[in-house]
C-alpha cells in the first residue's frame, strides 16, 4: 500500500502521493514550447504546485505529460502524483475536436487539400460519422453547416488514426488555416451555428487504447484525449527541494502526507476559473 493522502469524493478516491519520474508513462506528445515554459515557472515557484493525475494500476499519465518531461528535464527523480482507478466508470475520456476558424480559405479547398493527402471523402450526416468513428471505419468527419463528409484511409490503429488527424491540421495549418480545439459537442454546435469554416470530428480514444499506447512505449498526438474526472487535487505546492532524490521515496511521501494533513483545504463546485477553466470539482489547499 502506497503511502498517500487520501481525498474520498462520493464518485472517486484521490490518492496524493510521490512516485518516480522514470516508472510513469505518457501517452500524448509533448510540445517544445509548452515545456520550455513549464521547465522556468517550475524552476522559478522553486515548488510543484499541482499533481499530476495517474492510472494506480499501470502508471500511465492521464493529465500532466508536460510536467513529467519538464522534471525529467530539471533532473528531478521524484514527481508529486494523484492516483485513481483509470477503471472507475465516473472518470470519462472524452475528444479534442478540430476547429478550422473562419477568416481564410472556404470548404472547397478544405476538402481538395485533404483529397490532396491520399484521404477518401463520402458524403454523410453526423450520426453515420460518430458510428463510422466508434466503429473504426472513418480516420474523422468533417462538418458544416449544410453539410458533413466521413474521412476515410485503410487504418484501424488509433494512434496511426491520430497521426493522419495531425497530418491533415499541419497541412491545413501550413496552408494558412487557423485551427482550434474543441470539445465533441461544442465542436458540432460551432459548425451548425456558422461559427467556424468547419470543425474535424474525431474519434474517443477507449481507456485499454491509452493504456495500451502508453505502455508499448508510444504517444498519441497532441490533443488528442480529454480526460473528464469528477474531482481534482490543486495547489499542494510540495517544495522541489524534497524532489531531488537524496531522501527515499517513502520519507519524501510521508513528509508529503504531513504536509497536506496541516493545510485547510477548500472545495469548489464545477465549473471554476483559475488558471483555466475547471469541468471538475476542486479541493485546493491552502
Amino acid at each position: 500500500m502506497v503511502t498517500a493522502f487520501t481525498i474520498t469524493h462520493p464518485k472517486i478516491t484521490l490518492k496524493i502521493t510521490v512516485e518516480e519520474v522514470n516508472k510513469l508513462h505518457i501517452h500524448e506528445e509533448i510540445i517544445p514550447s509548452i515545456l520550455s515554459w513549464l521547465v522556468e515557472k517550475i524552476k522559478k515557484d522553486n515548488y510543484f504546485k499541482d499533481p499530476i493525475l495517474v492510472d494506480e494500476k499501470t502508471l500511465v499519465v492521464l493529465d500532466g505529460m508536460h510536467r513529467v518531461a519538464a522534471m525529467k528535464k530539471l533532473g528531478f527523480p521524484y514527481i508529486p502524483v494523484c492516483l485513481v482507478d483509470y477503471d472507475n466508470p465516473n472518470i470519462f475520456v472524452g475528444s479534442w475536436c478540430r476547429v478550422i476558424k473562419k477568416g481564410y480559405g472556404d470548404i472547397n479547398d478544405i476538402i481538395e487539400t485533404i483529397k490532396g493527402l491520399g484521404f477518401t471523402l463520402r458524403e454523410s450526416n453526423i450520426d453515420e460519422v460518430m458510428k463510422l468513428l466508434e466503429k473504426r471505419e472513418a480516420i474523422a468527419g468533417l462538418l458544416t453547416k449544410d453539410k458533413c463528409w466521413s474521412i476515410h484511409k485503410p487504418e484501424r490503429d488509433i494512434k496511426r488514426i491520430y497521426d493522419l488527424i495531425k497530418e491533415i491540421e499541419h497541412k491545413l495549418s501550413s496552408k494558412g488555416y487557423s485551427i482550434g480545439y474543441e470539445t465533441e459537442k461544442d465542436a458540432i454546435n460551432k459548425a451548425l451555428a456558422d461559427e467556424v469554416l468547419a470543425s474535424i470530428i474525431t474519434p474517443r480514444v477507449t481507456k485499454n487504447e491509452v493504456r495500451e499506447v502508453a505502455l508499448r512505449g508510444e504517444v498519441f498526438a497532441h490533443k488528442t484525449t480529454r480526460h473528464v474526472i469528477p474531482a481534482r487535487p490543486l495547489n499542494i505546492n510540495v517544495p522541489l527541494d524534497w524532489l531531488k532524490g537524496d531522501k527515499p521515496l517513502e520519507e519524501v511521501r510521508k513528509a508529503v502526507v504531513e504536509l497536506l494533513s496541516k493545510k485547510k483545504i477548500k472545495h469548489l463546485p464545477p465549473g471554476q476559473i483559475l488558471d483555466r477553466r475547471y469541468e471538475e470539482e476542486l479541493y485546493v489547499f491552502e
